[in-house]
């Protein structure tokens, strides 16, 4: 049996999240630093695109599809990946840029996953102390 489009992009965000999370530090140092960039601190500050972007990966790139699924005029979403590829230079129509943007977009989620951890810990030792 065939696995549906939801199951198979569950499969590649989990496999590539795996592989991400277990580089080190200094591996990921380049891509670090475009996650520290200010434009693409203002992309993921706007959930609107980070919405638009969403839609567009989870219908397989086609943007009438995701305009569709996204309840927005195919010119609105057209407008939103041109605002997204004038603030971060990656235009996720091309597939190297979209899975760019994915990578990006996993490795945030883990730097926020990281920031969470180490906090609880610093909680939890100043209880001790």
């Amino acid at each position: 049996m065939a696995l549906n489009y939801s199951d198979k992009i569950a499969i590649h965000s989990t496999l590539l999240g795996k592989l991400l999370q277990n580089l080190d530090d200094q591996s990921l140092g380049s891509v670090s630093n475009m996650l520290a960039d200010s434009n693409v601190q203002k992309f993921f500050a706007d959930p609107e695109l980070i919405t638009t972007v969403e839609f567009f990966f989870k219908n397989n790139l086609n943007i009438t599809k995701a305009s569709k699924a996204a309840n927005l005029h195919r010119n609105t979403f057209i407008y939103r990946l041109e605002k997204i590829k004038k603030m971060i230079g990656l235009d996720i129509r091309e597939f190297e840029d979209g899975v760019t943007l994915k990578v990006l977009i996993i490795l945030k989620k883990l730097e926020q996953k990281r920031k969470r951890r180490t906090h609880r810990l610093e909680r939890l030792q100043n209880r001790v102390i």
